[in-house]
C-alpha cells in the first residue's frame, strides 16, 4: 500500500507532514472526545483491530504486486470523521512501532495518507454525495463505495506527491504509479465499503454517524467479544495465505530503481509481521498480538479520554 518507509523522504517534507498530521491529530482528539464516551470504547476498540487485520493480509491486485484494504472511509462513515481518523492514526503508529510496516521518520506522511486521505477526505466526499442523493440505504452505500474509492486513489496521489517532492523519483513518475495501482486497489475497497454501509443504513442505520445526532450507543459486550473473535480467526486464517508479492510501493520501488534507499527501525519487536515462530504460523500470531494489542489499547485510551472529560464537567 502506501506505508513510506524510512530513507524515501527528505527531512524538510518529513518536518512538514509531520507538522501536519500533529495539527489534525490534536483537532481529531478534541473534535472526537466532546461526541464520545465510555461505552464506545470497546467499539472503537474492535474498529481499530479490524482495520488492522484487514491490513495485514495483502491480496494480488496485478503481476507480481499485492495491496490491501484501507478501511478509513468505512470507519469515518460508521464513527465520524474525527473518531475514524484518530482510529487510523492508531493503526498506522502501532504498524510502525510495533511491525516496522512504515518508517517513523515517515510516520506524518502516513497518517496523513492513510488516516487523512482515508477517513477525512473519505468521509467528506461521502457527506456531499449524500447531502446531493439522499441518504437512502442504496443511495449511501453508492456513495460511501465512490468515496471509499477515491479516498483510496487520493492515498496513492498524497505518497506519489511527497516520492516527488523528496527527490526519489521523478513526480510525474511516482504520483502516475502510484494512482494506477491504487485505483484498482480502490475497487476492492469501493465494494466491501459499499456493501457495509448499505447493510448497515438498511437493518442498523442508528449504529452509523450522524453529525447532528447524539453520542453513539455501543452495542452490547457480547456482540463486541464476539466480532473481536471473528477478527481475530478470519485475521490468521487469512495472514497465512495472504499475497507475498511486494506491495504498491515497494514494487515502485524496484521498478524505478530506489528500493535499496529504504531502511526500518530494528527495534521493532514484530518486524515484517513475523513473530518468534517461522513461516506462516508465526506470521498468524504477529497478526493475532497486533489485533489484541490494538483492541485493548484504543478502548483503554477512548475510556481514559471519557473519564477526563467527565471529570472537567463536573
Amino acid at each position: 500500500m502506501a506505508h513510506i518507509p524510512d530513507g524515501f523522504l527528505t527531512a524538510s517534507v518529513s518536518a512538514g507532514t509531520f507538522a501536519a498530521a500533529g495539527a489534525l491529530t490534536a483537532l481529531a482528539a478534541r473534535q472526537a472526545r466532546a461526541r464520545l464516551d465510555d461505552r464506545a470504547a470497546p467499539t472503537l476498540g474492535l474498529a481499530t483491530a479490524a482495520v488492522f487485520a484487514a491490513q495485514a493480509v495483502n491480496f494480488p491486485v496485478a503481476a507480481g504486486t499485492s495491496g490491501h484494504l484501507l478501511g478509513g472511509t468505512l470507519v469515518a462513515v460508521a464513527f465520524g470523521p474525527w473518531a475514524g481518523f484518530l482510529v487510523m492514526t492508531a493503526v498506522v503508529i502501532a504498524q510502525a512501532l510495533i511491525f516496522a510496516d512504515g518508517g517513523l521518520t515517515a510516520l506524518g506522511a502516513n497518517v496523513l495518507n492513510i488516516a487523512g486521505a482515508g477517513a477525512l477526505a473519505g468521509y467528506a466526499v461521502y457527506r456531499v454525495l449524500t447531502g446531493l442523493a439522499g441518504d437512502g440505504p442504496r443511495r449511501r452505500g453508492l456513495a460511501a463505495a465512490i468515496a471509499a474509492y477515491l479516498a483510496t486513489v487520493l492515498t496513492g496521489i498524497a505518497a506519489g506527491v511527497e516520492l516527488g517532492l523528496s527527490g526519489i523519483a521523478p513526480a510525474r513518475l511516482s504520483v502516475g504509479a502510484m494512482a494506477s495501482v491504487h485505483a484498482v486497489i480502490g475497487l476492492a475497497e469501493a465494494s466491501i465499503t459499499g456493501f457495509a454501509v448499505w447493510a448497515l443504513a438498511r437493518k442498523r442505520p442508528e449504529l452509523l454517524f450522524r453529525p447532528r445526532g447524539a453520542a453513539p450507543v455501543g452495542p452490547p459486550r457480547a456482540l463486541v467479544l464476539a466480532g473481536l473473535g471473528v477478527v481475530a480467526i478470519l485475521a490468521g486464517l487469512l495472514s497465512i495465505v495472504a499475497s507475498t508479492a511486494p506491495d504498491s510501493l515497494e514494487r515502485i520501488a524496484i521498478d524505478l530503481g530506489f528500493a535499496d534507499a529504504a531502511t526500518s527501525w530494528e527495534g521493532a519487536p514484530l518486524t515484517d509481521y513475523q513473530a518468534w515462530i517461522p513461516g506462516a504460523v508465526g506470521t498468524a500470531v504477529a497478526v493475532l498480538l497486533g489485533v489484541a494489542l490494538l483492541f485493548a489499547g484504543t478502548a483503554a485510551t477512548v475510556r481514559a479520554a471519557a473519564r477526563v472529560r467527565h471529570t472537567r464537567e463536573s
